[in-house]
């Protein structure tokens, strides 16, 4: 906003009414221009950074939005559950991960030990995942729970 109203409650409206900047005249020309490349500056850096809705490891990637799965260029169906399986593993990457936070986190139920389920579907995961790529994603920590980690 460029004007002779140059009193603090004439910039508090200025600025209430939706202005980016406000400048008093009198003014130096320099001083406008700097501004003006300030202002295109902020919005050319939000317009170039579009929120990534894809999470990566490896050679995987999860599309969150599409919900597609490629790896090593190789696109992948899962279903609704295998899929928010692999994100909750990409999210905590070489960490192990209990059969009970699986539970927990991807189930929203609590571990129950006498079923297989979580068993189950990391089978199908490496099937799907690791099947046919010489680096294994999907590790079994004997005891402990799972772990996605690109070495063996």
């Amino acid at each position: 906003m460029l004007t002779a109203l140059g009193m603090t409650t004439d910039k508090i409206s200025g600025f209430n009414a939706g202005t980016d900047d406000y400048i008093v005249k009198p003014f130096e020309f320099v001083e406008l221009l700097a501004r003006i490349k300030a202002v295109l500056k902020r919005a050319n850096k939000t317009a170039e950074e579009p929120k990534s809705n894809i999470i990566a490891f490896a050679d995987l990637e999860l599309n969150l939005d599409s919900r597609e799965v490629i790896r090593g260029g190789k696109n992948i169906s899962l279903t609704a559950k295998e899929f928010m399986l692999l994100m909750y593993l990409i999210e905590n990457k070489g960490k192990v991960i209990s059969k009970a936070e699986i539970a927990t986190n991807v189930w929203d139920q609590d571990f129950d030990p006498g079923t297989n389920v979580i068993e189950v579907y990391v089978n199908y995961l490496r099937n799907k995942i690791d099947k046919g790529f010489a680096t294994k994603l999907i590790h079994t920590k004997v005891g402990m729970g799972y772990i996605l980690k690109a070495d063996s």
